[in-house]
């Protein structure tokens, strides 16, 4: 009967229950301590967001900026409590504060906004992300603003050129405008940017400073992105042009956003297993297209934030890799929805499995030394095992295990999901006696 009773009640113990009024009341305090420790720090705040390439901005920027100060960064966590932890843990001699921003639902940005209050905003591009909540660009477009309306006039804007959701931007602050792209009138033009695995990303640029070339260590076109936004910023905020042209040569690439996973004697990954919207596949998939190997493959796994229902983005995949790809390998519950024909499937061009560890068996039995394989899908999936699968022991191959974190993040990978928390205790206990014996 107890039993019974707490599983029927377990669903409102998590939201009113004494555990999650402590922790509501433990965000309310940090949020007036977060604001508090805002206002007195005497370090530059700038804030990242748009609907691609804001984590990578962030990132590079932070790499650019240790170049020449102290640097306290929020990246690849972008929600109001995790920045408010960031405000409240900046210290005292930070020159830069750098803040990646995120938008889920209407109305999240401006309250972050409030409590970082930037000093710089940063836009990178505004995509169809996050559907259910938005439904539209101008949707996504009038929240993402929400950062660039937060700047005072003596602030700094970042903006993409080539963008006209980004460009409108503009007209909702006075602070000063320095934009980015293709477009002839940018301040920061792209001439050219060219990218070939295993030829990495190279960039030109020109600006008022002159013309510079960029050297990455990204494997797709579309980092020119990340790397001409925050090449502006350093450069806007006095940073000096062969300065950041190193600090981006030396940045090394998150190795789940599009890093290289190479193998010996195996295939290589190329890992994009962070998340999936329609809006950034075709992305994914030019990088196999423009790359050298002859061999090439493409795992592709949950796509999210597609309009007209999940055949849409399972048959946009499809479509792009068939042409690239000699083998198009979905994982997950709408293989189906790609619209493969009989002899696509007959001929292994298309083959579809329902799990990630069928998946990574198929490949383990099937690869060629130097093929080049694209690993895509949304982070709850966690298609990275696949890749991983070749240089560790990959023991949890749980489908639902809910963690937003990859599996290197979490640690347990080589151990059997039912057994995580078993380890977890042990780990803990470890590193408890490992401290005692420390401190005796």
């Amino acid at each position: 009967m107890y039993k019974a009773f707490r599983n029927a009640t377990r669903s409102f113990r998590r939201k009113h229950g004494p555990q999650a009024i402590m922790a509501r009341l433990g965000e309310s305090l940090r949020l007036k301590l977060a604001q508090q420790r805002r206002s007195r720090s005497k370090a530059l705040h700038i804030g990242i967001t748009g609907s691609s390439a804001k984590s990578t901005t962030t990132a590079l920027l932070t790499h650019i900026l240790e170049g020449q100060g102290n640097v306290h960064a929020q990246i690849y966590e972008n929600t109001i409590p995790q920045l408010a932890r960031t405000l409240c843990s900046t210290p005292s001699q930070a020159d830069y504060v750098v803040a990646e921003v995120g938008a889920t639902v209407k109305g999240s940005i401006q309250p972050m906004a409030r409590l970082l209050r930037p000093e710089v905003a940063i836009v990178t591009k505004v995509g169809l992300e996050h559907y259910s909540a938005f439904r539209g660009k101008e949707a996504v477009a009038q929240e993402k603003g929400e950062l660039v309306s937060a700047l005072q006039p003596a602030g700094l804007a970042i903006l993409n050129a080539d963008d006209p959701h980004v460009m409108a931007m503009a007209k909702r602050t006075a602070a000063r405008i320095v934009t980015f792209g293709r477009s002839g009138t940018a301040d920061y033009r792209l001439d050219s940017a060219e990218a070939s695995f295993p030829r990495l990303l190279k960039v030109t640029v020109s600006c008022s400073e002159g013309s510079f070339e960029l050297q990455t260590a990204f494997v797709g076109e579309e980092f020119w992105i990340a790397t001409l936004a925050a090449f502006a910023t350093a450069v806007e905020l006095g940073l000096a042009p062969d300065l950041a042209i190193s600090r981006i040569a030396s940045f090394a690439v998150p190795w789940n956003r599009c890093g290289i996973l190479a193998t010996n004697g195996g295939p290589t990954f190329i890992v994009d297993t962070v998340k999936a919207p329609n809006d950034s596949i075709p992305a994914a998939i030019a990088i196999l297209s423009k790359s050298q190997p002859a061999n090439k493959r493409a795992v592709i796994g949950f796509i999210s934030d597609y309009t007209g229902g999940p055949r849409k983005g399972a048959a946009l995949a499809y479509d792009l890799a068939y042409q690239c790809a000699d083998q198009f390998i979905f994982v997950g519950e709408n293989g189906h929805r790609a619209r493969p024909s009989e002899e696509d499937r007959k001929n292994g061009k298309f083959i579809d499995f329902l799990l990630p560890k069928e998946a990574a068996d198929y490949v383990r039995a099937t690869s060629r030394p130097g093929e080049l394989i694209l690993l895509k899908g949304s982070q709850t999936q966690h298609l990275e095992r696949i890749a991983l699968s070749w240089t560790h022991d990959v023991q949890c191959w749980e489908t639902n295990c809910g963690k937003y974190i990859d599996c290197l993040q979490c640690g347990m990978v080589e151990v059997p999901y039912n057994e995580h928390r078993k380890a977890r205790k042990a780990r803990a206990r470890a590193l408890r006696d490992k401290g005692m014996s420390r401190s005796g």
